[in-house]
């Protein structure tokens, strides 16, 4: 997804309080269709045929000849192409639009005067009109998806989205490698389109925390979080107020006692998928701000 794309008005008057998840409305692939004509005709895409046979084979219907020169052929793969898109199961469309964009995107190209061959628009570049025009179609229709990177991945909250980012920077930082693995897992769990897990991600995303804080502030010898979090909250250099100390641990304690999340059998409450996203946010504003307190505390270089 290019860094301009943007929600569209309707989108944003909306807002993003309820996604649609495990579905893939008429009006989507109504919008779906309106994509693919538009990239049959820039040629994005070889043609229809190619279109139908690959709707077909994600459907698991028998696969039908189209004489590509022929009108009446073209046609009848386009109704086909139409016919099976609306017999896919929502996950299956997703599993399309992935192919879409890997398979069946190609470039476009002419041969000159000359009979040399000249690129118009590359794969590449007909790949990522692939990728705006899939991203703004999820936008608009409030599907609990993103497509970026060939891929269709659960998306959160703009908020979420944002921190997760800015999380993601930081722990950029060679220190953090072990943390960062943690909250990449966190992501991919909780993305997952068709399976994801809420008990990993905030599992993983907690473990992050705990990764970064150890990576930060080794002088603690902390074995855990919770050991962590009294060090911060004993250590006068750091500066952490207590209240802020409790929010760490609250997250650590959840993620021991969350319904399967540390422990089988624990009754700390389920892990739903708005409280895998709370996690998930909260994880990384606690990350930003533990990486912030280390740089506080880093002396000045003498001159």
């Amino acid at each position: 997804m290019s860094e301009s794309q943007q929600a569209p008005f309707s989108a944003r008057y909306r807002g993003q309080h309820r996604q649609i998840d495990r579905d893939f409305p008429e009006t989507a692939v109504n919008g779906l269709m309106h994509l693919l004509v538009d990239l049959v005709s820039k040629d994005y895409v070889s043609g229809w045929p190619a279109i139908a046979k690959e709707l077909q084979r994600i459907a698991r219907i028998a696969p039908v000849d189209y004489e590509s020169s022929s009108v009446s052929s073209t046609r009848k793969a386009k109704e086909d192409s139409e016919q099976a898109l609306n017999l896919l199961g929502w996950q299956k469309v997703y599993d399309f639009c992935e192919r879409l964009h890997g398979h069946l995107a190609q470039e476009v190209g002419y041969f000159g005067d000359h009979d040399e061959y000249i690129v118009k628009v590359t794969r590449g570049e007909a790949q990522a009109y692939i990728t705006d025009e899939l991203q703004r179609l999820f936008l608009e229709e409030d599907l609990a998806f993103e497509f970026s990177d060939g891929m269709v991945r659960r998306r959160g909250r703009k908020h979420t989205v944002e921190l997760a980012t800015r999380a993601q920077v930081v722990l950029g930082d060679p220190r953090l490698t072990s943390a960062r693995k943690h909250y990449d897992k966190a992501l991919q769990f909780f993305r997952n389109p068709t399976k994801p897990d809420f008990e990993n991600t905030v599992k993983e995303a907690v473990c992050a925390v705990e990764a970064a804080g150890k990576a930060l502030f080794p002088a603690a010898k902390a074995a855990t979080l919770g050991d962590l979090v009294k060090w911060l909250a004993a250590n006068q250099d750091t500066s952490v107020p207590k209240a802020l100390c409790q929010t760490i641990n609250g997250v650590y304690g959840f993620r021991s006692g969350g319904d399967g999340v540390g422990h089988g059998g624990a009754t700390g409450g389920a892990a739903t998928r708005p409280v895998a996203e709370y996690i998930l946010a909260v994880c990384a504003s606690q990350i930003i701000y533990l990486v912030d307190i280390d740089n506080e505390q880093e002396t000045d270089v003498p001159f």
